[in-house]
């Protein structure tokens, strides 16, 4: 008889269990909070180059509108006859954005751009021998740099955080540069605090017209 080698296969094969190990609740709110961390930082870096590029955009298109303004003044003896509807019509503000129909221009910040003959003597200027320039809805943040930016072109500036700030042509209350002169840090924080009841400041800079 002829011996045959039976190979067995076995037909049953081992069951390997598995487990699924899931997040606890503390590692999901460890992994949330450094999310948030994360976004927070991100969207205040965000914010401050936008609020740079906005300062840097109305600082260029100041320095333009001022050299525009002192080239059209240059042969007049009065700056008293200057209104927006004219200086619009001259196309002053080309760099804003400028409602042609009401004479208005906005700055990167939403405010008003209004620019007025000096209504009273300023630092040695007498009435009506310059500009002052009005610009509004500055944010508190970006208020250090835009009068740094601004130093550079007026003699006399001053903000105020009021509402219903002076009427066109006047200085406003708080006093940042005047006499050409410097200032100090701690000049330009008053000159840039807020308040609640309106968290915005105003800035009047004063412009020769030669």
């Amino acid at each position: 008889m002829e011996n045959r080698a039976v190979n067995q296969v076995p037909t049953e094969t081992k069951k390997q269990s598995t487990k699924q190990k899931g997040y606890s609740i503390i590692e999901l709110s460890i992994a949330l909070a450094i999310i948030s961390i994360i976004l927070v930082t991100s969207l205040a870096g965000v914010q401050r180059v936008l609020r740079s590029n906005n300062v840097n955009n109305d600082l260029r298109n100041i320095n333009l509108a001022v050299a525009s303004l002192t080239a059209l003044s240059a042969t007049q003896t009065s700056t008293s006859g200057v209104t927006m509807a004219n200086l619009v019509g001259l196309k002053v503000f080309d760099g804003f954005a400028v409602d042609t129909v009401n004479s208005k221009v906005t700055n990167a910040f939403g405010g008003q751009i209004t620019v007025a003959s000096n209504s009273n003597a300023i630092d040695g200027y007498p009435a009506n021998s310059g500009f002052m320039i009005y610009s509004n809805n500055i944010p508190s943040e970006a208020c250090p740099d835009y009068i740094n930016g601004i130093a550079t072109l007026s003699p006399n500036i001053t903000t105020t955080n009021s509402s219903a700030p002076s009427v066109a042509g006047a200085v406003y209350a708080t006093a940042v540069k005047s006499g050409g002169g410097a200032y100090s840090l701690a000049t330009l924080a008053t000159a840039c605090k807020i308040e609640a009841a309106n968290p915005k400041i105003s800035i009047a800079a004063f412009v020769g017209k030669t």
